[in-house]
């Protein structure tokens, strides 16, 4: 059930690639972090794409220039051991390349971030949540 926050220059993505994206990032998040694909717990994986005026992206200390892609991803701590976080990273990354409609062999200016929140400070609908919980839903959980 990652948080994902996605930040890059306006007009990186098309409207038809950031949806696309936003798909292929939920499906590797839970395939990765070891999660069920159901409608209800991919429901729980939320992407927010923030896109800034390239006047407000600085790379080298100037604005403009390279089209710096950043991801900021929370999930549960233990989730994730080091093998699967350099998975997401590799696999986020080949996602965000073909959809920023980069060259296979271009280097990617994507930089990831993954940070672990204990299952504690993970709250949803005003109470906490666990990993346990979304490995195990109930079959009739449905979709948020």
């Amino acid at each position: 059930m990652p948080k994902i926050y996605l930040n890059c220059p306006v007009e990186t993505f098309s409207p038809r690639a950031k949806n696309e994206l936003a798909e292929e990032l939920t499906t590797i998040a839970l395939n990765v972090e070891g999660l069920p694909d159901t409608p209800f717990v991919r429901s729980t994986c939320w992407i927010y794409m923030n896109e800034y005026p390239a006047a407000n992206v600085y790379h080298r200390g100037v604005s403009g220039g390279t089209k710096v892609i950043s991801l900021e991803v929370n999930a549960f701590e233990g989730g994730l051991d080091i093998a699967s976080k350099q998975l997401l990273i590799e696999k986020f990354t080949i996602s965000i390349r073909k959809h920023a409609g980069l060259k296979p062999d271009e280097l990617a200016p994507v930089y990831i971030v993954i940070r672990d929140v204990p299952q504690a400070n993970w709250g949803v609908f005003g109470k906490t949540i666990t990993l346990a919980d979304l490995r195990n839903p109930p079959a009739d959980a449905k979709a948020i």
